[in-house]
């Protein structure tokens, strides 16, 4: 099969090539998926480079030989053989998160995968699979109310985006940070949100305008920003850190002190984990998030078509290139289905 095989680490992940690797052959417990969709994040590129926590040598796990990806959505080939019962049949549409998914298979056990729900198409699916993140992060961690103003950066990209329109679905006033006038062109036109400001030297003196001095209650930050958000966050303001919040790989050193004089409070979110540690908590993320996605009340924000593994290259490219609104889904085959989102 063809996948996008990491044999050392990259500088420029745009300019690894598929690879004819062996169809991998599954653990008794666990599905084959034939990969349909998948979608490339800014971990991905990190994870290319060696620069993600996960390739830490005394803490890691993901060291080469590795499939990239992470994010997919597919079709059940085969069911475990152990004799197991299972919820799910083959031919029926999953999607999941799970290393090795830019490939034409995958194989994984019954928790990395759920089945699509019959309204969404798996490019829907594919594309909003690692936004539950976003939902869990805006209604469980940060507990934004009506009568928050939620500040929310890196908001032109999969987690932000989601994180804004999840807020604003709560009837939170919502402040999106952009990287640039481009993206903040398509958000005012295409989120609903209430300002998008752009991040440039002036941006914490706008917030701060927006707000009558008096700042945000709420920052979700998936982009490493905490002691900028600090610095417009309310008293007993809440800042909560979602995905790998590293800028090119760096962690931030915070200012303790800042966060005694605001009163702060400061919440990092590691989903995954939790839901492993929490499994009927995540449930509920689950129903939830996909009730939301179902009712039309979150729509995903596609950016530009990429078909084929192909042109895997050229969609990390657009990502490490800042260029991306919203979320890259790459199509790796076709597939009848009679979804109707």
């Amino acid at each position: 099969m063809k996948a996008f095989l990491i044999q050392e680490f990259v500088s420029n992940p745009s300019t690894i090539k598929p690879s004819n690797v062996p169809t991998p052959a599954p653990n008794p417990d666990q599905y084959i998926i034939r990969i349909i969709h998948c979608s490339p994040q800014h971990a991905d590129i990190l994870h290319a480079q060696g620069k993600h926590q996960n390739n830490n040598r005394k803490k890691g796990w993901c060291f080469p030989p590795f499939i990239l990806g992470y994010d997919f959505a597919g079709v059940v080939q085969t069911t475990p053989s152990n004799g197991s019962s299972s919820r799910l049949k083959k031919g029926d549409r999953v999607f999941g998160a799970a290393i090795g998914a830019f490939a034409e298979c995958i194989c994984v056990s019954e928790s990395a995968i759920r089945r699509i729900p019959d309204r969404l198409s798996n490019e829907t699916a594919c594309a909003m699979s690692g936004q539950a993140v976003s939902y869990a992060a805006v209604v469980n961690i940060a507990k934004v109310r009506k009568e928050d103003t939620v500040l929310v950066s890196g908001a032109s990209g999969g987690l932000g985006s989601v994180c804004c329109m999840v807020a604003k679905v709560l009837g939170a006033k919502v402040i999106a940070l952009a990287g640039d006038e481009t993206k903040a062109g398509h958000m005012r036109r295409d989120m609903g949100v209430d300002h998008v400001v752009v991040e440039n030297d002036g941006w914490i003196e706008q917030v701060l305008d927006i707000t009558g001095g008096q700042g945000v209650d709420v920052v979700l930050d998936n982009t490493g920003m905490v002691n900028d958000a600090i610095r417009c966050l309310a008293y007993f303001g809440r800042i909560v850190i979602l995905g790998f919040a590293a800028r090119k790989g760096v962690m931030e050193e915070v200012k303790m002190n800042k966060l005694l004089l605001k009163s702060a409070t400061v919440v990092g979110y590691r989903f995954g984990e939790s839901g492993r540690r929490y499994p009927d908590e995540l449930q509920k993320i689950w129903d939830g998030y996909l009730g939301l996605l179902e009712s039309g009340k979150l729509k995903p924000m596609l950016f530009r078509k990429y078909e084929g593994l192909d042109d895997m290259g050229r969609a990390l490219g657009d990502l490490a290139e800042r260029r991306v609104y919203g979320k890259i889904v790459v199509k790796v085959a076709d597939v009848e289905t009679s979804s109707k989102l």
